[in-house]
């Protein structure tokens, strides 16, 4: 309503007439025209199959036997599909794309006057501008254009190293007396302290658990571990609140800074706060790094992660969760074939690869219920430690842990069903074909494969050695690694390469060209090739050879036909598979 008086009526009748025609055309036209394809296209698998399959069965014609095989197949391949359009709809209904958008927008509000290499009175000079006209808006409790309301106070979080943490050369001890090593978990820094960081404060001395100065440790902060582009980071540390308010927040910082709460033994800082969207009932939890090595320059590095806390309530949620029903209903069911066949097999049951795929999907399956009923668990404590400590910060990092952990399990169990969907259509003779063809060129494969690994790490040490003190693509051996492999699919900055020295740069990577991508990669393909033709000729010969065994034997035991044509087309198919 009150939107509506903002905007004016004729505005307010558009957005009206909009949001209407949107909402019948994604459910009366795009939402049915996305399942009728996704029906038209598994049926035309379906009949593909039926067709490719079995156009060659003994009695060509024959049409009680298309019936009986159309019968046998097409209930296993439409109960896989179902189960296979559920697990996609639980993937797809867990994932917003609004999140992309929504984590872009706030990197790039935060990471606006940030340079490649900052020192620290850069770090304070971004925390004094861009950071907290950033996260206190135009709108009180609102960052940047009003849109994404913050939970909690922001807060900051430093990781220190000890004093004289590191070896000096005896020469050397004269001219520097002190020696602060790069950050590890051993020389972490995790005494309380006054201000200054002048005097250690003794164990008989209490001292406030919100003061910056004493260090907190990762479980009372109800934290995790970090990665960030240099190195994995405890999730304790020194912590200083920035306040409510833009007045508190600008006083707080220009205390830490007056009283060098950075300083040369700093290792990381963070910047950390929650947000959330309602316009997309997403929460975001932010967390800005600057990181640094033991030569003082700090690089910053950004981690956002999106998560639904509060679930929607249009048709699309009860849709989703019809379809996490039918899903965990198809694993029981699975459940109850895989445990029936453990019980014929018993150990041998083990020794296929497919029934261990199976078994990994069914533990996968329940896994990933177990950490959404984590998730949930997580997230309402969390909002309810929120609801009774607003003046505080509210950390949500288990939470996001939680639903990452989520994500990634469903990612593999799409990828593990889709290599099943593979083994399903294995009747079929052009997927039969080219995995029999794999097997057949699997020897040289794996050794063309080494041959590439061996090559690759060549050329990312060689670039790491030449490049890495200069040219940040190849700072460490994985990042030159990662860069090579890019570098064989066309993405690559030749300039910085050329720039840096033309000549080596030149004979370098024009030498990887010729030796992996004219060389080996193309001896890797004929070898494939090779393989493909010599199976295709094997397979036309062994059909023609089945079939004229098989036709003979039914002429000679069974003069009707009755009994012979089933057991012509069970060997069919098993000749038909390999």
């Amino acid at each position: 309503m009150l939107y509506g008086l903002k905007f004016g009526k004729e505005r307010s009748i558009s957005w009206l007439i909009s949001m209407v025609v949107s909402f019948f055309q994604s459910n009366l036209i795009i939402q049915p025209l996305k399942v009728l394809c996704l029906a038209v296209f598994f049926a035309l698998v379906i009949k593909k199959v039926d067709e490719e399959d079995y156009q060659n069965a003994v009695f060509e014609g024959n049409d009680r036997n298309r019936v009986e095989v159309r019968k046998c197949m097409c209930p296993f391949v439409a109960a896989y599909v179902l189960f296979l359009w559920m697990l996609l709809l639980v993937a797809y209904g867990q994932r917003d794309p609004n999140a992309y958008l929504l984590n872009q927008h706030i990197r790039n509000s935060f990471s606006t006057a940030i340079s490649d290499s900052m020192s620290l009175g850069d770090v304070f000079t971004w925390a004094n501008t861009s950071l907290l006209n950033n996260l206190f808006g135009v709108y009180p409790g609102f960052i940047t254009d009003g849109n994404s309301k913050l939970v909690g106070n922001a807060r900051l979080r430093q990781l220190r190293v000890q004093k004289n943490s590191c070896q000096i050369a005896g020469s050397m001890r004269r001219f520097v007396p002190d020696c602060h090593a790069p950050y590890s978990w051993e020389v972490e820094d995790m005494g309380s302290y006054e201000p200054v960081w002048n005097h250690s404060v003794k164990d008989n001395v209490s001292t406030s658990t919100s003061s910056p100065w004493k260090y907190q440790t990762q479980a009372e902060l109800r934290a995790y571990p970090v990665w960030g582009k240099l190195l994995l980071y405890r999730g304790g540390g020194f912590v200083a609140e920035l306040g409510p308010d833009l007045q508190n927040a600008s006083s707080n910082l220009e205390y830490l800074f007056r009283n060098k709460w950075l300083d040369m033994y700093t290792r990381v800082i963070f910047v950390e706060f929650t947000v959330y969207n309602a316009n997309v009932n997403l929460f975001c939890i932010v967390t800005l790094l600057f990181e640094t090595t033991a030569v003082g320059a700090f690089q910053f590095h950004s981690d956002l992660q999106s998560v639904h806390l509060y679930q929607s309530t249009d048709g699309l949620h009860i849709f989703v969760m019809a379809a996490e029903i039918i899903y965990l209903l198809f694993i029981l069911y699975y459940m109850f074939l895989q445990a029936k066949l453990m019980k014929q097999q018993r150990w041998a049951y083990f020794r296929s690869k497919w029934n261990l795929l199976e078994l990994t999907i069914i533990l996968l399956s329940w896994s990933a219920v177990a950490v959404y009923i984590k998730r949930t668990l997580l997230g309402n404590r969390d909002m309810t430690y929120y609801q009774n400590h607003k003046d505080q910060f509210a950390s949500f990092y288990e939470t996001a842990t939680a639903n990452s952990m989520l994500q990634y399990l469903i990612a593999f169990l799409v990828l593990l069903t889709t290599i099943k969907l593979w083994h399903l259509l294995r009747l079929n003779p052009k997927m039969n074909l080219i995995t029999a063809a794999l097997q057949r060129a699997w020897t040289d494969i794996s050794s063309f494969l080494l041959v590439i690994v061996i090559m690759f790490l060549a050329y990312s040490i060689a670039c790491n050695v030449i490049y890495g003190w200069k040219i940040s693509s190849y700072r460490t051996l994985t990042d030159a690694f990662l860069t090579i492999i890019n570098f064989q699919i066309g993405i690559f900055n030749y300039d910085e390469v050329l720039d840096c020295n033309p000549l080596l740069g030149g004979l370098l990577f024009g030498s990887c060209i010729v030796f992996m991508t004219f060389v080996v990669l193309n001896l890797l393909l004929s070898v494939i090739i090779v393989a493909f033709n010599e199976e295709q000729k094997h397979h036309k010969s062994r059909m023609a050879w089945g079939r004229n065994d098989l036709l003979s034997l039914s002429v000679e035991q069974d003069s009707d036909n009755s009994l012979s044509l089933k057991l012509l087309l069970c060997l069919e198919m098993v000749l038909c598979s390999g």
